[in-house]
């Protein structure tokens, strides 16, 4: 009995020992997180601006005419909107043409976007400038490309569900007579190719 009880507080002496060695071990470990140095405060004075990283939110999907199968094609481009509403820059792109040279234009490229507003029911009301109906090259296909590129763009930003066309602040009923857009329109994805 006297072997037991000279052993038991050396033994308790060890395992506090070890929860001891195990606690400041635990403790000491580095839990700090890599954090990028900030960039010095005359990087800007010496013209190496420093350049946007990439982010999700920039990044959309334009619709334009893929040329070989009368179908809509996704292009996928990073906006910069700057100072302007991120509807407007988007339009303003797809307005400017694709970048593939195997997709074709939608929108004449004098047609200016005069403003995007999105209302509660995730309704954006476009409104351009008059060249969208006076520079349109027509066709009931052109007409429907250029709708539904303008509709599918649109519908791919968070928030958009349909959209309703103005033409210098004016409802319209058709762009050269062949689709009704008097009420607003939804996207059709059986016109985007797969």
């Amino acid at each position: 009995m006297s072997v037991l009880k000279k052993k038991i507080p050396g033994v308790i002496l060890c395992w506090t020992l070890l929860a001891a060695i195990f606690l400041v071990t635990g403790c000491a470990r580095d839990d700090r997180r890599a954090v990028p140095p900030l960039p010095p405060d005359n990087l800007e004075e010496e013209g190496q601006g420093l350049e946007k990283e990439s982010s999700p939110e920039n990044k959309v999907v334009l619709y334009f005419l893929s040329e070989d199968t009368n179908m809509l094609a996704g292009e996928e481009r990073e906006i910069d909107a700057g100072d302007k509403d991120f509807p407007v820059a988007v339009l303003e792109e797809l307005i400017k043409g694709p970048q593939n040279p195997s997709l074709g234009a939608t929108i004449p490229p004098d047609v200016k976007v005069l403003g995007v507003t999105v209302e509660e029911k995730g309704t954006a009301v476009v409104d351009f400038s008059r060249e969208l109906l006076t520079s349109h090259w027509g066709g009931s296909m052109g007409e429907i490309m250029t709708v539904y590129s303008v509709v599918n763009t649109l519908a791919s930003l968070p928030g958009i569900e349909q959209v309703k066309f103005l033409v210098e602040g004016e409802e319209i009923e058709t762009l050269t007579g062949h689709l009704d857009i008097s009420e607003p329109v939804e996207p059709d994805w059986d016109l985007a190719q797969k």
